[in-house]
């Protein structure tokens, strides 16, 4: 009988127990598996109950003691972790938790070290035990974080062996295909746009593999290596992603690069990479790496890209801004027109011809990045009215200002990837350019280290500049935002903080509704869905 109240203690308890730890496995995941950045993201979640319990519990083993026998003590305690759990709600996760077999090795380590802290009591305690283990749940679900991190630690060794039997692995097969183009493409931003753009245009001529999504990582691009790379592909799209000094040179040494791509370096990442020196050392590890043999093509209206020197064949391309001069560039964008049906520009080529372009493609930005892919179609030898009919077949790159269809009341932008300040400029320039009343929802920007509070409240001074309402999501960025609009001047009738996505989208149905029809069409940028490790 008395298993029975054990049983039921421990089951409770695992009720209450899980939905934490779960959400810890993610906070983790979605940090990249770095113990400080897990730790930062927890700084959003709220942890007042478990607090609360632990008191609670401590009172409960002090007084309850002499007053109800073991069973019953047993029993009200499992009643309380049971009614704690049913009352846990399940949040919303804007990227869902996948369970990795890292994920499930982090598990059962953690589960592990739970396991022996309870069979630790067991030891400590031989005639108190059970009396003393209602507090000790309540402390592992109070020290969960801990757990988490130093269970993680403990793992490193392990994954790190078998990332690196990954990585041998990936680097064989690739050896297998020794006539496959390697295109690097790194950058601040632009570089997954690019990869996309640039692999739809190649895909007219080649048999072409790019890294999805944002397989940016050593691990991402190796798993694209392990299961997509077939004997038939000849060109190889491979994205680089970097939050430190040295990760895209480690990315080169996997998939040896021979040509590369750099669309801008600029504010991201300043947390862990400190400056923007810093930044732009790294996303020329690419160029070092493509070494003499290989081309590297530049945006030469990115200011810190135009001030380096390279020896190594180059091609720049660009629209003729940010100081630089279009008798610079070899392959040239001019005449951009954009609008909300696309864009239109003619297109300057190595040797002076120049096509008509036209793309679905919203906003100057991505007329830059088609500016990029079509400067290395142009290289491997596309022919130019080829090139410009490809153009216009090109198709939106998921998340990056993508006019998604027409909605019964507003049309949405969704630039939800963009998450640095030259890429948010460009996004509401782009809605500057619309008819109606234009809204904007933003969480704000994150990892721009000393410089965050700053360039979001200029985010503000932007938005102000273009926007007829503004909805910041969250309150831990919302004060520069709000604050670099009422400096610009903005009507603070205009300006709403909503505690989540989903009630700025019911405050943009709102104000919808409200629109008088000569003030519309409604367009809502929504720009930076921040996950779910920088909520709050």
């Amino acid at each position: 009988m008395f298993n029975i109240y054990a049983l039921a203690l421990l089951g409770a308890f695992a009720l209450y127990f899980w939905p934490a730890l779960r959400r810890n496995l993610h906070l983790l995941q979605l940090s990249g598996y770095y113990a400080e950045r897990f730790l930062t993201a927890l700084k959003a979640d709220d942890r007042k109950e478990a607090s609360f319990l632990m008191v609670g519990l401590i009172v409960a083993n002090l007084g309850l003691r002499t007053m109800f026998s073991l069973p019953l003590f047993l029993l009200l305690h499992a009643g309380v972790f049971l009614i704690l759990g049913l009352r846990v709600k399940k949040r919303p996760e804007k990227k869902p938790l996948v369970f990795t077999w890292r994920i499930k090795r982090l598990l059962t380590a953690i589960l592990l070290l739970c396991v022996a802290a309870i069979i630790g009591l067991a030891l400590l305690f031989p005639r108190t035990y059970w009396w003393e283990l209602p507090f000790l749940l309540g402390f592992l679900y109070l020290m969960l974080p801990a757990v988490a991190v130093v269970a993680n630690l403990l793992s490193q060794p392990l994954e790190k062996r078998i990332a690196a039997g990954f990585i041998a692995d990936g680097k064989k097969r690739l050896a297998r295909h020794p006539g496959l183009l390697v295109i690097g493409v790194t950058g601040s931003f632009g570089k997954t746009s690019v990869k996309f753009l640039l692999s739809q245009l190649l895909s007219e001529d080649y048999q072409v593999l790019m890294t999805p999504e944002s397989y940016n990582t050593p691990m991402g691009v190796v798993r694209t290596i392990r299961e997509r790379l077939r004997a038939t592909h000849q060109v190889f799209v491979v994205e680089m992603g970097a939050r430190k000094p040295g990760d895209i040179r480690e990315l080169c040494e996997i998939v040896k690069p021979g040509w590369g791509v750099i669309t801008a370096v600029g504010d991201m990442h300043l947390e862990t990479f400190g400056s923007l020196a810093r930044v732009g050392e790294t996303k020329f590890e690419l160029a070092a790496a493509v070494g003499q043999d290989g081309v590297m093509f530049l945006n030469w209206d990115n200011d810190y890209i135009r001030g380096q020197k390279l020896t190594q064949p180059t091609v720049r391309y660009g629209l003729g801004g940010g100081g630089g001069r279009g008798e610079d560039l070899d392959v040239r964008a001019v005449k951009v027109v954009s609008g909300p049906e696309g864009s239109a520009f003619d297109l300057r080529l190595p040797g002076g011809e120049t096509i008509a372009c036209q793309t679905r493609l919203l906003g100057r930005h991505n007329v830059l990045n088609i500016t990029a892919a079509a400067a290395v179609a142009a290289r491997l030898g596309m022919a130019p009215e080829r090139l410009a009919q490809a153009i216009g077949r090109l198709t939106p790159v998921p998340h990056r200002l993508q006019l998604l269809p027409g909605g019964d009341k507003y049309r949405i932008i969704d630039d939800a990837y963009n998450a640095n300040p030259e890429g948010a400029r460009h996004a509401l320039e782009t809605l500057g350019g619309f008819e109606g009343y234009k809204v904007l929802i933003t969480p704000g920007m994150v990892e721009l280290g000393e410089q965050e509070e700053e360039l979001n409240r200029r985010l503000g001074r932007q938005a102000a500049k273009y926007c007829d309402f503004i909805i910041v999501v969250g309150r831990s960025r919302s004060f520069p935002i709000l604050d670099g609009a009422r400096r610009a001047g903005f009507d603070e009738d205009a300006l709403y903080t909503a505690a989540d996505i989903q009630a700025a989208l019911a405050k943009a149905d709102q104000l919808a509704a409200e629109l008088e029809p000569e003030e519309g069409p409604m367009y809502v940028l929504l720009e930076n869905d921040l996950p779910d490790n920088y909520s709050g």
